[in-house]
């Protein structure tokens, strides 16, 4: 996809409900563990509760160590399994039929949704996906009993899936973060301003995918629009003016890279 700067790879999370069949995708381009918790978290309220188990295939994202059956699941997945009382699983190695249904999910989604389909960023692709679920997805046959939709189906699986905790468990990015001599931080080669007052210091950095929030302590002292473009400065008026501000002589360079 491109995005300001360069192009970015384009990824499509996808969870199955094993016994439905009912789908939930979205368009990603990040496969951190973040990430991950993210789309996990949105597609259990899509669903309106969680399955009792997530059966993974054995990405970064969900492993740390695997040696024959004994696995070192990522401790941020593990974080979430437990809050939504869900067991996480893995395919075993080499044995596609253990991820049939997704598979075919996936494949169903390459020849009915994305092919011959554009759409011009991450959430426009993402609203024609919901679109397409409930006007296309779920009204298909179920693939054991034809005479009934994937509708119906799910409409009886959705009362025994787990209740969902209040309020949702979190899936931000919290971290230390520095900021450089030039009041700013960079996140993804991209970099977001804050006060000038703060430069040099460390500061903690909430990110998402669509926000970055800059905490000194409790107190919100900057809060921009995620960027997913290439080598990116994003900031606020306030924030230039208070460098030009401290530093007289950044007034030329500052114009200059304006």
């Amino acid at each position: 996809i491109a995005v300001p700067g360069g192009t970015r790879p384009l990824w499509a999370f996808v969870i199955v409900l094993a016994h439905s069949r009912a789908m939930w995708a979205e368009l990603v381009i990040d496969l951190g563990a973040e990430s991950l918790r993210r789309s996990l978290v949105r597609a259990s309220t899509y669903f309106g509760g969680s399955p009792r188990q997530w059966l993974f295939d054995n990405a970064k994202a969900v492993v740390i160590e695997r040696v024959g059956d004994a696995v070192r699941f990522h401790p941020s997945l593990i974080d979430l399994a437990g809050r939504l009382h869900v067991q996480p699983a893995l395919c075993a190695p080499r044995k596609p039929t253990d991820k049939g249904k997704v598979e075919r999910s996936i494949r169903y989604l390459k020849d009915r949704f994305f092919a011959a389909r554009t759409f011009h960023s991450i959430a426009h692709g993402n609203a024609q996906l919901l679109e397409f679920f409930a006007g296309i997805a779920d009204q298909r046959p179920h693939p054991r009993w034809p005479d009934r939709s994937v509708a119906d189906v799910f409409a009886e699986e959705r009362p025994r899936l787990l209740a969902l905790p209040d309020p949702l468990p979190e899936t931000d990015t919290v971290a230390p973060i520095s900021v450089d001599k030039t009041a700013s931080i960079k996140l993804d080669t991209n970099r977001y301003s804050v006060p000038a007052i703060f430069a040099r210091k460390t500061l903690t950095l909430v990110a998402n995918d669509t926000s970055v929030r800059v905490l000194d302590g409790a107190t919100e002292v900057a809060n921009h629009l995620r960027s997913w473009g290439r080598h990116q400065i994003v900031e606020t008026r306030e924030h230039r003016a208070s460098i030009l501000q401290e530093k007289k002589q950044a007034r030329d360079l500052k114009g200059r890279d304006r």
